[in-house]
């Protein structure tokens, strides 16, 4: 006689947030006009604080001219939810999907929608032509 053992099944892990804390996002242009300056803009994951999750806008430049080193400058901080939209007010919202936040390891909610509209539907019957004429038909 044979024994069965059964074996609990393997939950999978989530996957681990990644070692890298500091995510090139894009750049802007700031300064008036005919003078603007490229300036380079990261994200930075900061971590808990009583279950919150913050992140930074960084970049990266001198205090000073006469500096020989740059320093890491924060320009903004926020929430997790709040992120797209500090992306947004900074201009570089277009230059990151959501799919490459949650690769960064952004575990916010997406609060944007849109109206779908069915186009099957209203173009139904523009397709439904009852005067077509069969060509491959043989008379």
């Amino acid at each position: 006689m044979t024994n069965i053992v059964n074996f609990p099944k393997i939950e999978k892990r989530k996957k681990p947030l990644p070692r890298q804390r500091v995510f090139y996002i894009g750049f802007r242009y700031v300064g008036p006009s005919l003078c603007q300056d490229v300036q380079n803009i990261f994200i930075k994951r900061n971590g808990l604080k009583e279950g919150i999750r913050t992140w930074s806008l960084i970049t990266y430049g001198k205090y000073d001219e006469d500096d020989y080193k740059k320093y890491s400058i924060e320009l903004e901080s926020c929430e997790e939810n709040d992120l797209p939209d500090l992306l947004n007010e900074f201009d570089v919202g277009n230059q990151v999907t959501f799919d490459e936040l949650k690769e960064m390891g952004w575990t916010g909610e997406v609060n944007y929608s849109a109206k779908i509209i069915q186009i099957a539907e209203k173009n139904n019957h523009l397709s439904s032509n009852k005067n077509e004429i069969n060509l491959l038909k043989e008379e």
